[in-house]
Protein backbone atom coordinates (compact mmCIF):
# COMPACT_ATOMS: atom_id res chain seq x y z
CA UNK A 1 0.00 0.00 0.00
CA UNK A 2 2.89 2.34 0.77
CA UNK A 3 4.28 1.76 -2.74
CA UNK A 4 0.97 2.80 -4.29
CA UNK A 5 0.84 5.93 -2.14
CA UNK A 6 4.36 6.89 -3.13
CA UNK A 7 3.63 6.18 -6.80
CA UNK A 8 0.57 8.43 -6.73
CA UNK A 9 2.30 11.16 -4.73
CA UNK A 10 5.10 11.26 -7.31
CA UNK A 11 2.64 11.06 -10.21
CA UNK A 12 0.63 13.94 -8.80
CA UNK A 13 3.72 16.10 -8.33
CA UNK A 14 5.03 15.31 -11.82
CA UNK A 15 1.86 15.28 -13.92
CA UNK A 16 -0.93 17.26 -12.25
CA UNK A 17 0.01 20.57 -13.90
CA UNK A 18 0.18 19.15 -17.41
CA UNK A 19 -3.06 17.21 -16.91
CA UNK A 20 -4.78 20.36 -15.68
CA UNK A 21 -3.40 22.35 -18.64
CA UNK A 22 -4.73 19.67 -21.00
CA UNK A 23 -8.17 19.71 -19.34
CA UNK A 24 -8.33 23.50 -19.32
CA UNK A 25 -7.61 23.56 -23.05
CA UNK A 26 -10.50 21.21 -23.71
CA UNK A 27 -13.10 22.53 -21.25
CA UNK A 28 -14.78 25.94 -21.03
CA UNK A 29 -14.75 26.06 -17.23
CA UNK A 30 -11.41 26.30 -15.43
CA UNK A 31 -12.88 25.02 -12.15
CA UNK A 32 -14.40 22.03 -13.93
CA UNK A 33 -11.00 21.30 -15.51
CA UNK A 34 -9.49 21.25 -12.02
CA UNK A 35 -12.25 18.95 -10.76
CA UNK A 36 -11.76 16.52 -13.63
CA UNK A 37 -8.00 16.52 -13.05
CA UNK A 38 -8.60 15.56 -9.43
CA UNK A 39 -11.22 12.99 -10.48
CA UNK A 40 -8.64 11.51 -12.85
CA UNK A 41 -6.26 10.79 -9.97
CA UNK A 42 -9.11 9.45 -7.83
CA UNK A 43 -10.20 7.03 -10.57
CA UNK A 44 -6.62 5.89 -11.13
CA UNK A 45 -6.26 5.32 -7.36
CA UNK A 46 -9.47 3.27 -7.28
CA UNK A 47 -8.26 1.25 -10.25
CA UNK A 48 -4.98 0.47 -8.47
CA UNK A 49 -6.79 -0.37 -5.23
CA UNK A 50 -8.81 -3.03 -7.07
CA UNK A 51 -5.51 -4.72 -7.83
CA UNK A 52 -5.37 -3.72 -11.49
CA UNK A 53 -1.93 -3.10 -12.95
CA UNK A 54 -0.90 0.35 -14.18
CA UNK A 55 2.18 -0.12 -16.35
CA UNK A 56 2.85 3.48 -17.35
CA UNK A 57 1.25 6.05 -15.06
CA UNK A 58 1.46 9.14 -17.34
CA UNK A 59 -0.35 7.64 -20.37
CA UNK A 60 -2.84 5.98 -18.02
CA UNK A 61 -3.65 9.32 -16.38
CA UNK A 62 -4.01 11.08 -19.74
CA UNK A 63 -6.30 8.31 -21.03
CA UNK A 64 -8.41 8.49 -17.86
CA UNK A 65 -8.65 12.28 -18.15
CA UNK A 66 -9.55 12.02 -21.82
CA UNK A 67 -12.43 9.68 -20.99
CA UNK A 68 -13.62 12.02 -18.23
CA UNK A 69 -13.59 14.94 -20.67
CA UNK A 70 -15.52 12.91 -23.24
CA UNK A 71 -18.09 12.05 -20.54
CA UNK A 72 -18.30 15.74 -19.68
CA UNK A 73 -19.05 16.62 -23.31
CA UNK A 74 -21.71 13.94 -23.43
CA UNK A 75 -23.41 15.35 -20.33
CA UNK A 76 -23.42 18.94 -21.53
CA UNK A 77 -24.81 20.43 -24.68
CA UNK A 78 -22.28 21.46 -27.30
CA UNK A 79 -20.21 24.58 -26.73
CA UNK A 80 -18.61 26.84 -29.26
CA UNK A 81 -14.86 26.52 -29.67
CA UNK A 82 -14.44 30.06 -28.35
CA UNK A 83 -16.24 29.14 -25.13
CA UNK A 84 -14.11 26.02 -24.71
CA UNK A 85 -10.91 28.03 -24.95
CA UNK A 86 -11.94 30.87 -22.61
CA UNK A 87 -11.33 30.85 -18.89
CA UNK A 88 -13.72 32.12 -16.18
CA UNK A 89 -12.75 35.75 -16.67
CA UNK A 90 -13.20 35.62 -20.44
CA UNK A 91 -9.42 35.49 -20.86
CA UNK A 92 -7.91 33.45 -23.58
CA UNK A 93 -5.78 30.36 -23.52
CA UNK A 94 -2.55 32.35 -23.19
CA UNK A 95 -3.27 32.71 -19.47
CA UNK A 96 -2.76 28.93 -19.07
CA UNK A 97 0.57 28.82 -20.86
CA UNK A 98 3.81 29.32 -18.93
CA UNK A 99 4.88 32.94 -18.75
CA UNK A 100 8.06 34.05 -20.45
CA UNK A 101 9.79 36.69 -18.36
CA UNK A 102 12.55 37.45 -20.81
CA UNK A 103 12.21 40.86 -22.28
CA UNK A 104 13.85 40.49 -25.65
CA UNK A 105 12.40 41.36 -29.01
CA UNK A 106 12.91 37.78 -30.18
CA UNK A 107 11.00 36.43 -27.17
CA UNK A 108 8.17 38.88 -27.89
CA UNK A 109 7.95 37.64 -31.49
CA UNK A 110 7.97 34.03 -30.29
CA UNK A 111 5.14 34.74 -27.82
CA UNK A 112 3.16 36.55 -30.52
CA UNK A 113 3.63 33.69 -32.99
CA UNK A 114 2.68 31.14 -30.32
CA UNK A 115 -0.46 33.12 -29.46
CA UNK A 116 -1.37 33.31 -33.16
CA UNK A 117 -0.87 29.55 -33.54
CA UNK A 118 -3.06 28.80 -30.49
CA UNK A 119 -5.70 31.20 -31.83
CA UNK A 120 -5.59 29.53 -35.26
CA UNK A 121 -5.87 26.07 -33.65
CA UNK A 122 -9.43 27.01 -32.65
CA UNK A 123 -10.42 26.87 -36.29
CA UNK A 124 -9.13 23.33 -36.78
CA UNK A 125 -11.45 20.33 -36.50
CA UNK A 126 -11.29 18.72 -33.04
CA UNK A 127 -9.66 15.64 -34.56
CA UNK A 128 -6.55 17.66 -35.46
CA UNK A 129 -6.69 20.14 -32.57
CA UNK A 130 -6.63 17.32 -30.01
CA UNK A 131 -3.51 15.59 -31.33
CA UNK A 132 -1.69 18.89 -31.93
CA UNK A 133 -2.39 19.98 -28.35
CA UNK A 134 -1.26 16.64 -26.97
CA UNK A 135 1.93 16.69 -29.02
CA UNK A 136 3.03 20.33 -28.85
CA UNK A 137 1.44 21.62 -25.65
CA UNK A 138 1.40 18.49 -23.48
CA UNK A 139 4.66 17.14 -25.00
CA UNK A 140 3.34 13.60 -25.39
CA UNK A 141 5.06 11.19 -27.76
CA UNK A 142 3.26 9.79 -30.77
CA UNK A 143 3.01 6.38 -29.11
CA UNK A 144 1.49 7.95 -25.96
CA UNK A 145 -1.03 9.88 -28.06
CA UNK A 146 -1.88 6.72 -30.00
CA UNK A 147 -2.60 4.90 -26.76
CA UNK A 148 -4.75 7.77 -25.49
CA UNK A 149 -6.87 8.17 -28.60
CA UNK A 150 -6.89 4.42 -29.18
CA UNK A 151 -5.58 4.67 -32.73
CA UNK A 152 -2.42 3.40 -34.38
CA UNK A 153 0.77 5.48 -34.34
CA UNK A 154 0.45 5.81 -38.11
CA UNK A 155 -3.04 7.35 -37.79
CA UNK A 156 -1.76 9.79 -35.16
CA UNK A 157 1.23 10.75 -37.33
CA UNK A 158 -1.06 11.39 -40.30
CA UNK A 159 -3.39 13.52 -38.14
CA UNK A 160 -0.43 15.52 -36.85
CA UNK A 161 0.89 16.05 -40.37
CA UNK A 162 -2.50 17.08 -41.74
CA UNK A 163 -3.24 19.24 -38.71
CA UNK A 164 0.08 21.07 -39.07
CA UNK A 165 -0.57 21.53 -42.78
CA UNK A 166 -4.01 23.02 -42.07
CA UNK A 167 -2.61 25.18 -39.28
CA UNK A 168 0.16 26.46 -41.55
CA UNK A 169 -2.41 27.31 -44.24
CA UNK A 170 -4.51 29.21 -41.68
CA UNK A 171 -1.51 31.16 -40.45
CA UNK A 172 -0.35 31.99 -43.96
CA UNK A 173 -3.81 33.23 -44.95
CA UNK A 174 -3.76 35.88 -42.20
Amino acid sequence: MKDIQELFRNAFERHSDELFRHASLRLPDRDRALELTQECFLRAWQYAERGEEIREIRPFLFRTLRHLIIDEYRKAKSFSLDEMLEDDDGGQIESHLPRDYTNTLEAAFDRFDGARAVEAMRELPDLYREVLAMRYIDSLTISEIAALVEESENVVSVRLHRGLKKLRALLESE
